[in-house]
């Protein structure tokens, strides 16, 4: 039901970071680099990858090693590390040696925690899901072991909650480790506008912080709420429901994706568009491809060309394929 850009076409993606304007990252036959909003080149393609801005910094990969540049390109974690991820909350997972285990930079490069951990997720909420020698658990940004736990798998807060799962079901501890929603879903996923998608017996619903059923399990598919709407689908339709489970736009749709900033792209005789919440189009229907919104700007494919617009639907830059 998804649409995706061909291979051949540039891939770029929209990047963000706190307080700084927006940028974007883009792909050609040197490798990755970065453009303003104006669509100059700000830093050369010359790294092999790279991943959004975050606390500033983005990850970026040469010759498979990673390390952190600023907007400016400037380097300023050297590429060493042989697994690495994104900046959060001023922390970001790095592996110094090869096949070694994970510890966590600071935005300075220094040790904020020690290697010294299996496996090491991002942090969220004050708190990161680790496993280390004997146990798995969450640590502080200091590295402090504050829940120790016994799950298959711990995922990020969210909302004060984190997803666990147990022999192959899902759940939901608080910060304190203590289970609120008992291991009994076939899938969930993490709480979002104060509620949590779960599936039942093959069909998708949500339930409230307390573990209770608020909408009943009746969608073929369903995804998280963003802007206060959650997509669902329904005998091969897309429509969006709000947190009462009252629908606000009726299924209609052959594709639809997520609302975001207001808007969401949604599929119409073979081409995209984006509608209000209100269900009306806001960008009438012309594009192959299409993806939400984000700082005023979403990625399109508009008959040849690869391009960012607005919430007008006015091309702001843009590539040819």
């Amino acid at each position: 039901m998804a649409h995706r850009l061909p291979l051949a076409i540039i891939v770029m993606s929209i990047l963000s970071s706190c307080g700084g304007p927006a940028s974007f990252r883009f792909y050609d036959e040197y490798g990755v680099g970065f453009v303003n909003k104006s669509g100059r080149v700000v830093i050369p393609a010359e790294f092999d990858d790279a991943e959004d801005f975050s606390d500033g910094l983005a990850l970026v990969a040469s010759d498979g090693l990673g390390g952190w540049i600023d907007r400016r390109g400037n380097i300023i974690i050297p590429l060493e590390y042989y697994d690495a991820g994104s900046f959060s909350q001023r922390r970001a997972m790095a592996v110094p040696e090869e096949d070694g285990l994970a510890g966590y930079l600071d935005t300075r490069g220094l040790w904020a925690v020690e290697p010294g951990f299996k496996k090491a997720g991002d942090f969220s909420e004050g708190l990161a899901a680790v496993e280390y020698e004997g146990g798995s658990g969450y640590i502080d940004r200091r590295g402090r072991i504050i829940i120790r736990h016994e799950y298959d798998f711990a995922g990020p807060f969210s909302q004060g909650r984190a997803m666990v799962v147990k022999d192959g079901q899902y759940g939901f501890i608080d910060r304190r480790g203590e289970l609120v929603v008992e291991p009994e879903y076939r899938f969930a996923r993490e709480f979002s506008d104060g509620l949590a998608l779960v599936v039942i017996e093959e069909k998708g619903g949500f339930i409230d912080r307390k573990g209770e059923v608020v909408i009943p399990a009746s969608y073929d598919y369903a995804a998280s709420f963003h802007d206060g709407l959650a997509l669902f689908v329904r005998d091969g339709k897309a429509g969006y429901i709000d947190r009462r489970g009252r629908e606000q736009i009726a299924p209609q749709w052959s594709w639809a994706g997520d609302f975001s900033e207001g808007l969401a792209p949604v599929e119409s005789d073979g081409s995209l568009g984006f509608i209000n919440s209100k269900g009306h189009f806001a960008i009438p229907p012309r594009f192959d491809y299409a993806e939400g919104f984000r700082d005023g700007r979403a990625l399109a494919k508009d008959g040849d060309r690869i391009v960012y617009i607005n919430k007008k639907g006015q091309v702001v830059w843009g590539a040819e394929e």
